[in-house]
């Protein structure tokens, strides 16, 4: 499991990354997946995930856009040797913006490459990107959340390991916002086959006949 680029796009304390880490940790054979990067010239990068406490710091990502980020991230991966990389992978960017500090939210970027729509897409070509994605110069269909603390690395494992319909789900307008903060409480619970999905795409269809 490779970790995730992690920015401050808003000056604050280093305290809440330190609360970002412990919430996230929490979570079921969580470890640490996020990735410090401070600012553009930083050489060093933790190699297993930044882990807390750290201190305070004034970031060189100051009020930078989502296109800004993933050029400086898209160059990083291609400009460094993998040794300077750490386990940063390709397809993952976190940031904590000007929210983050009030809400106790992280916002996450995950991208998948075009060739990889079409492929899964063969055979509905005029499929349609759902939700917000957007196709962007790096060849990747870029989605994003605003994800509590203490969901962070779940939701992270649930993109990462289960099926393509359990995005679709965190993208639906009934679990999620105008500003993208997901409902992971009751998505986590239609995965979990708690409740039953509405859509029944998730979790297979429920029986609802009655008990003999």
């Amino acid at each position: 499991m490779s970790d995730i680029m992690t920015f401050f796009t808003a000056n604050m304390p280093a305290s809440v990354f330190n609360q970002l880490f412990e919430e996230s940790q929490t979570a079921e054979n969580a470890c640490p997946f996020l990735t410090l990067i401070r600012y553009p010239e930083q050489e060093e990068v933790d190699d297993w995930g930044t882990k807390a406490p750290i201190q305070d710091f004034e970031t060189g990502f100051l009020g930078k856009s989502d296109d800004e980020l993933r050029q400086y991230f898209r160059r990083f991966l291609s400009e460094r040797p993998g040794y300077k990389q750490g386990n940063i992978g390709g397809h993952w960017m976190a940031e904590l913006d000007e929210h983050s500090a009030i809400e106790s939210t992280i916002v996450l970027h995950y991208g998948m490459k075009k060739s990889t729509w079409d492929y899964m897409h063969e055979y509905e070509p005029e499929a349609e990107i759902f939700a917000d994605g957007k196709l962007c110069d790096d060849g990747y269909i870029w989605w994003k959340w605003r994800v509590p603390f203490k969901y962070s690395y779940s939701f992270y494992i649930s993109i990462e390991c289960c099926d393509f319909e359990v995005m679709q789900l965190f993208c639906r307008p009934d679990y999620r916002d105008s500003r993208g903060l997901i409902d992971y409480e009751t998505c986590d619970k239609i995965i979990r086959r708690e409740i039953p999905d509405p859509l029944q795409t998730v979790g297979g269809e429920w029986d609802e006949s009655p008990d003999p």
